[in-house]
C-alpha cells in the first residue's frame, strides 16, 4: 500500500506544486515541494523493495520475454506514453 499511496500522492502534489510554482517560495509551496519529493523517494524505495520481494516472478517473466517480440499493443502503449511525455516536456519549455 505504500507504493500505491506514494504513487497517487505524486501527481496530486506535482500538480499543486506546478500551480504554485509561479509564486515566490511561500510556506505552502515549500510544503508541497517537500510532499512531492518525499513521495517520489518513498515510491522508488517501495518499487525497489517490491521488485526484490518478487524477483523470482520478475526473473520468470524476463526469461519468457526472450522469445517474444514487442506486440502491437505494447508498441501502441509506448507510443502514447512517449507522446504525452514529449507534450508535457514541450509545455515546460513554452512556459519558461
Amino acid at each position: 500500500y505504500g507504493m500505491l499511496t506514494a504513487g497517487v500522492t505524486l501527481p496530486v502534489s506535482g500538480l499543486i506544486n506546478h500551480l504554485t510554482g509561479f509564486e515566490p517560495l511561500t510556506t505552502a509551496r515549500h510544503f508541497w515541494m517537500t510532499v512531492h519529493n518525499v513521495s517520489g523517494i518513498l515510491f522508488v524505495i517501495f518499487a525497489v523493495n517490491h521488485t526484490i520481494l518478487n524477483r523470482h516472478a520478475v526473473k520468470n517473466y524476463l526469461m519468457q520475454m526472450k522469445s517474444r517480440f514487442i506486440t502491437k499493443e505494447a508498441l501502441s502503449a509506448m507510443s502514447v506514453v512517449a507522446f504525452i511525455a514529449v507534450l508535457f516536456a514541450l509545455h515546460a519549455l513554452i512556459v519558461a
